[in-house]
């Protein structure tokens, strides 16, 4: 059978077809070749090769062309070849006590996942507050911003889409409401309720993930960054610092996020409008919901040897973050100090405490099988292999994302580098256009510039580029630069509208197949209160906390901010 003869292609079809298909690799060729300009004139300085690194580094985290840990390599291959850094000084910021940290506080999380006790926390708070579509959006919004605080957002997210499936198929089973729509394709897409639902999941995760230092990675970041530019700084960012400003701040946040959803799908204070209508359960799709969160309740038995081991590791963990410099009395990690005579006040930090908890839970049972065993009278009694431990190291390592380690090292990295070479210096000569402006209207800046790109962007990287960037900022306009760390640092986390921006976001968008725009609108909301309720938390919460954030202390003329 002859093949019809197609008409030749145009040359700028062509290119449009190679570039939609080849652009990553494109990205990658032209844009160390375009920026070559940076260097100029040759032979190129030291603060050139930085500079160089981190706009060729922006962009491949920006547009992902390649993935975001190998473009967090780049330091290691270029500073030692342009004489920036030696080898040994670049390779030791990829693991250090942020990063330690980081690791440590997976582990923890992942102890909450292997064993279940997430999703028995989930059923009680549905059961415990009820079954219309307004408390159960509230339910869910509460206990993923509750988890999110301690395990990562996107384990938070994964959680509960589960869970929404189930709740929803009970009402879409009973007539009540419509799960998925058809297009004129015939393909299905999510429905308004079902946006709804799934976006509040990764919208609360993305929130509770600030509340806590171990929250979020983007959290360690910031810390990390300001911790290597100002080592002399005292530690504002102890744990119970953080949540103190972070919690309250959290909570409005969350609360708004809620009240827009329900207003928007659910005609919340809108009683006589479609939404409301819409949103009304009867009598018989309660009892069903209710019927079937029973039934895996009862499914999950009661709460297990293993459960209890992680409460207790995780809930004892979580206490003695808080309780090792407290500030407001002398803590663990003080008294350590005093003991051993040391006068490095942090000699002891959270890193410390989070890897020995991860080593008991390695170590400690998840069972009391190794008590009956002890117990056999009989051969068949005795044990046939080893008891499993709170956490299984072989399942952590296949799940575990170690690659965001490498992504906080490149941004280190790229810090220690900019410190070290002056560039910081150049890029606080063209901000200083910015001293006259005042205070509170270069914080709003801040905020809204990191919350549009965070948008498109992944959040490390976001807060790796522009946290060091507004500290130096800070310095140059004679403000303190952890005002301005922490304004960035936070805004950082906050992707709302696109589903690139954030790892949850693409979960709920695939899994439940929710059109990019259903997310902007559903997004749209929390983006703009947001950005408002930061700027004012920021301006005006964050004094109170940080008293010194009206301050210039000696201990900034100590540290250059990394870029």
């Amino acid at each position: 059978m002859l093949r019809k003869e197609e008409p030749p292609l145009e040359l700028l079809e062509k290119i449009k077809i190679f570039l939609a298909v080849h652009w990553q690799g494109v990205v990658c060729l032209l844009t160390p070749i375009v920026i070559i300009p940076i260097l100029l004139p040759f032979p190129p300085q030291p603060y050139q090769w930085c500079a160089y690194t981190l706009v060729l580094m922006a962009t491949y985290w920006v547009t992902e062309c390649i993935p975001l840990a190998v473009t967090s390599f780049l330091p290691v291959l270029i500073f030692p070849l342009a004489d920036v850094m030696s080898t040994s000084e670049v390779s030791k910021a990829y693991m250090n006590d942020s990063i330690v940290m980081f690791l440590g506080s997976l582990i923890l999380a992942y102890s909450v996942e292997q064993s279940g006790l997430h999703k028995r926390m989930a059923y009680f708070t549905i059961r415990t507050i009820g079954y219309s579509h307004l408390r159960l959006l509230g339910s869910l919004c509460i206990v993923t911003t509750f988890v999110s605080m301690w395990i990562t957002n996107t384990a938070a997210t994964t959680m509960m889409v589960p869970i929404n499936f189930a709740l929803l198929k009970v009402f879409d089973d009973q007539k009540i409401i419509t799960m998925y729509e058809t297009n004129a394709d015939g393909e299905k897409f999510a429905s308004d309720i079902t946006s709804c639902y799934f976006c509040a999941t990764t919208f609360s995760a993305t929130i509770g993930g600030i509340g806590t230092l171990v929250g979020t990675a983007t959290n360690l970041v910031f810390k990390g960054l300001f911790q290597n530019a100002y080592p002399d700084a005292p530690e504002y960012l102890s744990f119970p610092k953080f949540s103190a400003f972070a919690v309250p701040y959290m909570i409005i946040m969350e609360i708004c996020v809620y009240l827009y959803l329900a207003i928007v799908y659910f005609g919340f204070l809108r009683p006589k409008s479609a939404a409301a209508k819409r949103a009304k359960i009867p009598q018989t799709g309660r009892e069903a919901a209710q019927k079937a969160i029973a039934e895996d309740t009862k499914k999950m038995g009661r709460i297990s040897f293993w459960e209890i081991m992680v409460i207790i590791l995780f809930g004892g963990a979580m206490v003695s973050f808080f309780c090792r410099s407290p500030q407001i009395f002398e803590g663990w990690g003080d008294k350590i100090i005093q003991h051993f005579e040391l006068t490095d006040k942090r000699f002891v930090r959270d890193s410390a405490l989070a890897m020995f908890v991860s080593f008991l839970m390695f170590l400690l049972p998840s069972s009391l099988k190794i008590i009956m065993n002890c117990k056999a009278k009989f051969y068949e009694d005795l044990p046939k292999g080893p008891v499993t431990s709170v956490l299984d190291w072989k399942t952590l390592n296949t799940v575990m994302p170690f690659s965001f380690m490498f992504l906080l090292g490149g941004g280190f990295a790229l810090s220690n580098a900019a410190k070290k070479t002056g560039l910081n210096d150049k890029i606080g000569e063209s901000l200083r256009g910015l001293s006259s402006t005042p205070n509170l209207a270069v914080l709003l800046i801040i905020i809204i510039v990191v919350i549009c790109v965070t948008n498109f962007c992944s959040n490390v990287a976001v807060a790796n580029v522009f946290c060091p960037i507004v500290m130096q900022l800070a310095k140059e306009i004679n403000r303190n630069p952890l005002w301005y760390n922490i304004a960035a640092g936070f805004s950082a986390s906050y992707c709302f509208l696109l589903p690139v921006g954030t790892p949850g976001n693409l979960i709920v968008q695939s899994a439940a197949s929710i059109p990019t725009k259903k997310m902007i609108k559903a997004g749209l909301g929390p983006t703009i209160t947001t950005a408002i309720i930061t700027w004012i938390a920021i301006a005006f919460w964050a004094p109170v906390i940080w008293p010194d954030l009206h301050l210039m202390p000696d201990w900034i003329g100590s540290g250059t901010p990394g870029a």
